[in-house]
């Protein structure tokens, strides 16, 4: 720590405070707070305010960023009071992790502190796949770690199919998409937990997309749609993997199965064209209508392929899928399709519970027949007829992968949420945020 900078003392408190100690602050969302300078250092004091955990963590999050510009400050000191409720505090604890300068030392009470530090180092590693440089993340490192993972945990077999089992196979939609790049060709990387004593056959399926830089392909991105931030588009690998390894360290004790294509959307010689009629593993004729509407491609083969030799229980996909779903819901929210029963309450909960704002639809056949085709069996950019045509871009995509599988699927399209397009997602700098992680992990291991 340099000799000009110093701590950052946070204190957070309930909406019952009378009063907060030092000089009171504009407020932001309702919230009242306070920055008194003391000889530890500054400290700011925050009265939560009763509102939603999601705008609880933008409201203290933006008194933290405030401060910022003014001080200069390495670390956070947290001091959560006893009053405020756990899930709150540890929303809040993982999020001031993020804004620490160097590192935070965290005062909760001994619950907080254990879900905390057991939350944190898979956020972490979820948001380091993410924030890699796409020349290193490579659809070869992913199948590196898959098969890592597997040598290094007892219970964990992994599998991973390049070029010509991919071909062997007939998973020419994953084969079609990676055509273009020879420094991140078309893999599947599976791998499959299974725990001893357990009376479970049928694994719960983790399916990502892994597209590990998405020029558009042919149909080129323009500079408008993000393409300098489309390392993030295997976002869905990094979420499933994280969330793969959580619980199976955490001794899950059903059986698991990890479903990872992965490949470069990449312009050359090889690449996709539009217009190509592609057979599908599971036999459908696709249009390639659009090359830049690739992810459902290579999650369909995937999806296809690994239910029909898994024959999971249930299927939870993670993708960057559709710039539908940042325009339609905003930069924090994660559209999550099909979820039905208990696994729906559970994720509703889950969601609550962190902070994470999850929207439910449904399934309908009008988003199911949107995605049919004249010349093919079905074309990978769905329109809804007339003048709703450009609508309901993350449903109709949704939907194209339903017909892919006859298991229980749920859909979480990630693409707004987990990467920090406002550049006010909570605890998160230019990059990945995390989310929806801590949902995921909630609903599926607590």
């Amino acid at each position: 720590m340099s000799e000009t900078s110093q701590q950052l003392n946070v204190e957070l408190r309930s909406a019952a405070t009378t009063e907060l100690p030092g000089l009171p602050l504009r407020p932001v969302g309702g919230a009242e707070a306070a920055l008194a300078v003391t000889e530890d250092g500054p400290r700011l004091t925050v009265a939560i305010p009763e509102t939603s955990r999601s705008e609880i963590r933008w409201i203290v999050d933006r008194l933290v960023r405030r401060l910022k510009g003014s001080l200069d400050y390495e670390g956070l000191n947290l001091a959560i009071g006893d009053e405020v409720d756990d899930d709150t505090a540890v929303a809040l604890a993982l999020d001031l992790h993020g804004r620490a300068r160097g590192s935070l030392e965290l005062e909760a009470k001994s619950a907080v502190v254990e879900r905390v530090a057991s939350l944190r180092p898979y956020e972490e590693l979820f948001k380091s796949w993410v924030d890699e440089d796409p020349s290193t993340r490579t659809s070869l490192k992913i199948a590196e770690d898959v098969q890592a993972l597997g040598e290094a945990h007892e219970h964990v077999e992994a599998e991973i199919l390049a070029e010509e089992a991919l071909r062997e196979r007939g998973l020419n939609l994953l084969l079609a998409v990676g055509g273009g790049s020879e420094a991140s060709p078309s893999r599947l990387c599976i791998a499959r937990y299974n725990p001893p004593g357990s009376e479970t056959k049928s694994p719960l399926m983790l399916l990502g997309k892994g597209v590990t830089f998405d020029t558009g392909g042919i149909n080129v991105k323009p500079y408008e749609s993000f393409v300098s931030m489309m390392k993030n588009d295997m976002a869905g690998s990094a979420l499933a993997f994280a969330l793969f390894k959580a619980l199976i360290e955490s001794d899950y004790p059903a059986p698991l199965a990890l479903v990872l294509p992965t490949c470069e959307n990449a312009i050359g010689s090889r690449a996709m064209r539009p217009g190509a009629l592609v057979e599908s593993y599971r036999g459908h004729i696709v249009r390639i209508d659009h090359t830049d509407a690739e992810g459902r491609l290579i999650l369909a083969d995937g999806l296809s392929y690994a239910t029909d030799i898994i024959e999971p229980s249930q299927v939870i996909c993670f993708a960057t899928l559709t710039t539908s779903a940042l325009v339609s819901y905003g930069p924090f929210a994660t559209p999550v399709h099909f979820a039905t029963g208990e696994l729906k309450n559970r994720l509703e909960r889950a969601g609550e519970r962190c902070g994470e704002d999850l929207h439910f639809f449904p399934e309908r056949i009008w988003h199911l027949e949107a995605n049919r085709d004249r010349e093919g069996d079905l074309r990978n950019t769905a329109r809804l007829p007339g003048n709703a045509s450009r609508g309901a871009g993350s449903r109709n995509a949704a939907h194209f992968l339903r017909h892919f599988t006859d298991r229980p699927l749920v859909h979480l399209d990630i693409f707004a949420s987990t990467w920090n397009w406002s550049g006010e997602a909570p605890g998160a700098g230019y990059g990945a945020t995390g989310a929806p992680l801590r949902s995921l992990l909630t609903a599926l291991r607590d």
